[in-house]
């Protein structure tokens, strides 16, 4: 149908086309493999050295699979109905460069958080506010263009390479390469099948490690045929539930301290101290110290959640579409506080507006300004605008100051800061295994030193105004920060439940208690210590929280319940975390995140986690 012109052909035979596009596919294995290598490198050493046959086999075959999955969904079709090799070129080196972008997007995002692009990620990319979540300087941008530039051009010469020799090697060779691979898929399926009755919990979690994996499971098969077959899986169904919140009417004797909550996102329990953080610092000591304090969660949604319900953040979705505000805000509007919420990043994205603060959704836009750092000095600006707009005999009132800088530490211009040397913007290109933490941690370290001077001048305020005997203050943050501390190729948070992504300051001053506690606290805390401080509030805890008031010395925790986006997990008293992740699968750790393959799942520690869970369903 076409002439021998080569790539100069307009219209040309469909089966040199898809033999081109088979080929093209093989070429581009090459770099799928190479950015595979951010997989392949966090696969435990146990796995590889019991496994090794399998787990090459594994990502051999996986990863030319993976390959063909631009080829057949979007260059095949094109190619059947259009039939044109420019057409053809066109998009095959569009939809394969496109392809590599998001699969080394992915990688990156598994190397530092464990999970896969899923619903969460893609919600924070395109709801309002996006922009606020990911904050990159000129440069990263430049060179990201740059990278997708120079790919497009590569894959454009890639496929005019498998054009020219769609022809010239001989069909066999592709028959026999499908063979062979398909032969290999099918063993290796087996094999994992195999693992899944035995609960080869190796076997198992390597599904994890690689994106669009769907492996094979033929326990119903086996058992049928007389296999003995170990279940696998974990029962989870924690969402569509009617809710009693809270369990009876409470009983609050008291009203009229003010409530001043400055939150940090993102903030290390290690860095509130008299070098990171000296304003602060120098406060705690009039006020309680809780040294080892967690959040409810390793992200800002549920972590904020845990803070100002003092609930599980798997209540969420629920808690969203039924519009149930914290008990903690219906009694201040019952006792008419004057609320007042100084969010640095938009409230929009991710969507707090629609759940904790649903009852302010007008007060969750972000502060003015381009950068963080901008946006938290205008924090401090309104919120003092505030104080200093109020009269003498106004009503009690609360403010929120969420801070933004240790998210994005982008630096404001020429400042510098006492912690050298230290990166100029967070360089999350060069995050991987076995990188020096320090110029990072150091950055890290000067932007908490610059949000402390500018709490340091709220506390001035407060002060100076005679308000300290009158407000109740918290310091704290939405969950923490981490630096590789466990070895693990760990950078950021939403990753693990390990003290470096969990462990937060709490500081808390009510102009009474001054205690220094090293006992196991959580943000689950926070609502009834309020509560009883603010309202007299006679209930027990339970009627609105899972969790206890910070004072009570009664109380003693031996394990936590705690959340991300793609699950559940309990710590237990010795550090041990068990993962429970939405799709029924598990994994234990210790607390340094080493895998614990052959430790059993422990159901006696589930059952009383799923009792708080479900605590308040109808």
């Amino acid at each position: 149908m076409g002439s021998s012109g080569g790539n100069k052909e307009t219209v040309v035979s469909r089966r040199r086309l898809l033999k081109a596009g088979v080929w093209f596919a093989f070429f581009n294995s090459v770099f799928v493999f190479l950015i595979a290598l951010k997989y392949f490198v966090l696969i435990p050493d146990s796995v590889w050295s019991d496994h090794a046959v399998y787990t090459g086999a594994y990502i051999l075959t996986h990863f030319v699979f993976i390959s063909f999955l631009p080829i057949f969904f979007v260059y095949l079709p094109v190619t059947i109905l259009m039939r044109s090799n420019r057409a053809s070129l066109i998009c095959a080196s569009v939809v394969m460069s496109l392809f590599l972008i998001v699969f080394a997007l992915d990688a990156y995002i598994f190397s530092l958080y464990r999970f896969h692009i899923n619903s969460y990620v893609l919600e924070q990319v395109f709801a309002p506010g996006s922009t606020q979540v990911f904050e990159f300087t000129i440069a990263q941008y430049f060179m990201v263009g740059g990278v997708l530039t120079a790919l497009v051009l590569v894959e454009v010469l890639l496929f005019k390479l498998a054009f020219r020799l769609a022809n010239r090697i001989p069909n066999n060779v592709i028959y026999t390469l499908i063979v062979v691979f398909g032969s290999l898929i099918c063993l290796v399926q087996c094999k994992h099948a195999w693992g899944c009755a035995k609960n080869d919990r190796q076997l198992i979690l390597l599904d994890r490690y690689f994106p669009a994996c769907v492996s094979l499971n033929a326990n119903s098969l086996l058992s049928a045929v007389g296999v003995e077959v170990e279940p696998t899986s974990i029962v989870v169904d924690y969402h569509g539930k009617q809710y009693l919140y809270p369990k009876s009417a409470l009983n609050n004797t008291k009203s009229g301290k003010n409530l001043i909550v400055i939150a940090f996102d993102a903030w290390r329990a290690s860095t509130m101290d008299s070098l990171c953080s000296p304003n602060i610092y120098a406060f705690s000591k009039r006020s309680s110290r809780f040294l080892r304090h967690y959040s409810g969660s390793n992200g800002t949604r549920t972590g904020v959640f845990s803070m100002f319900y003092g609930l599980p953040g798997v209540y969420w979705p629920d808690f969203c579409e039924q519009s149930i505000s914290p008990v903690l805000f219906s009694t201040m509007k019952d006792k008419g506080y004057d609320v007042r919420l100084f969010p640095s990043a938009s409230m929009l994205n991710p969507p707090l507006d629609k759940c904790v603060f649903s009852m302010f959704p007008e007060q969750c836009g972000s502060a003015p300004g381009i950068n963080a750092w901008q946006r938290d000095v205008n924090v401090v600006n309104a919120f003092l605008q505030f104080l200093n707009g109020r009269g003498g005999d106004n009503a009690p009132f609360f403010s929120f100051l969420f801070f933004d800088s240790l998210h994005s530490m982008i630096k404001p211009e020429d400042y510098t800061g006492p912690f050298q040397p230290s990166w100029d913007c967070a360089h999350y290109e060069r995050l991987g295994k076995d990188v020096d933490p320090t110029e990072f941690l150091n950055l890290y370290k000067n932007m908490v030193y610059y949000l402390d001077s500018l709490v340091g001048k709220v506390l001035t305020e407060v002060e100076a105004k005679g308000l300290l005997d009158s407000t109740v203050i918290v310091f704290t943050g939405d969950h923490s920060q981490e630096f590789d501390d466990c070895h693990h190729a760990f950078w950021g948070h939403n990753g693990n439940y390990s003290a470096a992504q969990m462990q937060v300051p709490m500081v808390y001053f009510n102009a009474k208690d001054t205690i220094v506690s090293d006992k196991w606290t959580s943000h689950y805390d926070l609502v009834p210590t309020l509560m009883n401080d603010l309202f007299g509030t006679t209930n027990n805890p339970s009627d609105y929280s899972i969790g206890v008031s910070l004072f009570d010395t009664t109380a003693h925790r031996d394990f936590l319940l705690v959340d991300s986006y793609i699950g559940v997990g309990m710590i237990d008293s010795m550090g041990t975390i068990t993962n429970v992740y939405y799709d029924g699968d598990y994994s234990i750790t210790d607390h340094n995140l080493d895998d614990q393959f052959d430790a059993p799942f422990n159901r006696a520690l589930f059952d009383r986690a799923e009792t708080q869970i479900k605590q308040f369903w109808k």
